[in-house]
C-alpha cells in the first residue's frame, strides 16, 4: 500500500465511524453518490454516468495511493458507506525542498450531511495525516459558494490563506476557491474535533 503503513493500519475508528481505505467493491455503494449532480456540482469532478466511470475513478485512486501521493478512506457509520475522505497531492520532497503536505478533501451522501460525520471523519484523517504520516502541513479548500465547506474548515481549525479569484471553470463557469492551511505545530490532537 505505502511505504509509511499498511491498509490495515489506515483503518480509523472514531465514536460512531469507520474509516478504511476504498476499494473496487465499493463501486456500488458509492455509485448512488457520484452519480448524484448535486453532490458533484461544487467538486471538481463530474456526476458519474455509469458504473465503469466509478470503477475507474477506484483504480485511478489506487493507482495514486499505490505512488504514495493520495490515501482515500470510506467513510462507514454502522456499516453504511456515507462518504469519502482522502489525502490528494502528497507531496514530501522536491529536489533540495522538504514539503510534507497534502489537500484534505471530502464528500458525503446528501442523507449524512448536517450530522458531524464529515467534522469527526476529517478530525480522524488529520490525526492520521500529522501523527502517521509525520506530514508538516495540511491544506483544503473550497468553492466561495459551499458555506457548509467553509464551516466545516473554520471548525477544524485550519488558517485561511486567501481566495484564487476565477481560479477554475466547470460547466462554463468560473469559480473562486478559497484557501486554507494547518501547520503540524498548530495542531492539538486533544483540541481537535472528534
Amino acid at each position: 500500500m505505502s511505504a509509511y503503513f499498511s491498509e490495515q493500519d489506515a483503518i480509523l475508528t472514531t465514536e460512531r465511524l469507520t474509516l478504511r481505505i476504498i476499494r473496487e467493491s465499493d463501486v456500488a455503494a458509492i455509485w448512488p453518490y457520484v452519480s448524484d449532480p448535486e453532490i458533484s456540482a461544487l467538486m471538481s469532478w463530474r456526476a458519474h454516468t455509469s458504473a465503469d466511470e466509478t470503477l475507474a475513478f477506484v483504480r485511478d485512486v489506487r493507482a495514486r495511493m499505490a505512488d504514495g501521493v493520495t490515501v482515500a478512506w470510506i467513510i462507514e457509520e454502522r456499516g453504511q458507506v456515507a462518504g469519502i475522505v482522502s489525502l490528494i497531492g502528497i507531496a514530501r520532497t522536491h529536489r533540495a525542498l522538504r514539503y510534507d503536505k497534502a489537500e484534505l478533501a471530502y464528500w458525503l451522501g446528501r442523507e449524512f450531511r448536517g450530522r458531524g460525520i464529515a467534522t469527526e471523519s476529517c478530525a480522524a484523517v488529520m490525526r492520521f495525516a500529522f501523527e502517521t504520516l509525520g506530514l508538516n502541513k495540511l491544506t483544503v479548500a473550497h468553492v466561495a459558494q459551499n458555506d457548509a465547506s467553509r464551516n466545516l474548515i473554520e471548525r477544524l481549525g485550519f488558517r485561511k490563506v486567501g481566495t484564487e479569484y476565477r481560479h477554475f471553470e466547470k460547466d462554463g463557469r468560473w469559480f473562486d476557491h478559497v484557501l486554507y492551511e494547518l501547520l503540524r505545530s498548530d495542531w492539538r490532537a486533544e483540541s481537535s474535533p472528534s
